[in-house]
């Protein structure tokens, strides 16, 4: 994989196929690039996609571990940043869960390069705050400070208590053994995504910079967070608009790829000037 060098020293790896107008995939929490692996397939030609590892995923370097919750998603995000700006050209930026918080962050930092957004399903509690949706928001932050605290606390299987929220009960007791084994490992990592989509701050003003299309989808059987905070996100972005993936949960990436694809490709088709 080729890889990008940060100011800070850190490293950005990341995977690139096709040619055409450049398309950034950010990957979830936990996961990597190859995340995009059965939605990239239904993209088509005429796009150049890149998709990254975040920090401290796949082969790129971690977060120092001074990094605070409230600081995580922006450094996420500065490794994004690295990879629009080698693209040397406008770019579509793409983000599932809290890679959409973290492809709201860079969109927002080069708001004059950005094309437009696809988020699905970003967990950014933030736009329940600036919506003023206190109802949904504390809910949420009851919820996953609870999550945060037993993973601190070395629970065993706690994963299984965000796979079920997100994916609906039992989701976890369905998976192959590796990957729960793969999540389980990946608890500690995951934990500090979710504190840091917890303590973001962007602010109003920050993202009314970001006046390109932006679409943000949801799944028709998500929990009822997801689409209020698509919706609170809508309501706050300047020329953004929701719309809803039937029968589809928060694993739209792998359960439905075209309809994800979809999107994608009619994002850059009605962005792109004339």
């Amino acid at each position: 994989m080729p890889t990008l060098t940060l100011p800070t020293g850190a490293t950005v790896a990341y995977a690139e196929t096709g040619g055409g107008t450049p398309v950034i995939l950010v990957h979830g929490s936990p996961g990597e690039g190859r995340s995009w692996g059965r939605v990239a397939r239904h993209l088509g030609d005429g796009l150049r996609q890149l998709t990254p590892d975040l920090p401290g995923y796949g082969q790129s370097t971690p977060l120092p571990d001074a990094t605070t919750p409230a600081a995580r998603t922006a450094a996420m995000a500065d490794a994004v940043s690295a990879v629009i700006r080698a693209c040397d050209a406008p770019v579509y930026l793409c983000g599932h869960s809290y890679g959409g918080n973290v492809a709201l962050h860079a969109a927002a930092a080069n708001a004059a390069i950005v094309r437009g957004c696809v988020l699905l399903e970003p967990v950014f509690f933030r736009a329940l705050a600036l919506a003023g949706d206190t109802t949904t928001l504390q809910a949420a932050t009851t919820y996953f400070s609870d999550y945060i605290a037993r993973v601190q606390a070395g629970e065993p299987e706690i994963i299984r208590r965000m796979v079920d929220f997100w994916f609906g009960d039992g989701a976890y007791a369905r998976l192959p053994p590796p990957v729960q084994q793969f999540l389980a490992g990946a608890a500690g990592s995951n934990a500090r995504d979710v504190a840091g989509s917890m303590a973001e701050a962007l602010s109003r003003d920050a993202l009314a910079t970001l006046r390109a299309p932006v679409i943000v989808g949801y799944g028709g059987a998500s929990p009822p967070v997801v689409p209020a905070i698509a919706r609170a996100l809508a309501g706050i972005l300047p020329n953004a608009r929701t719309t809803t993936i039937e029968q589809a949960t928060h694993g739209m990436l792998d359960s439905h790829p075209e309809q994800v694809a979809g999107l994608i490709r009619q994002l850059c088709a009605d962005a792109t000037p004339g």
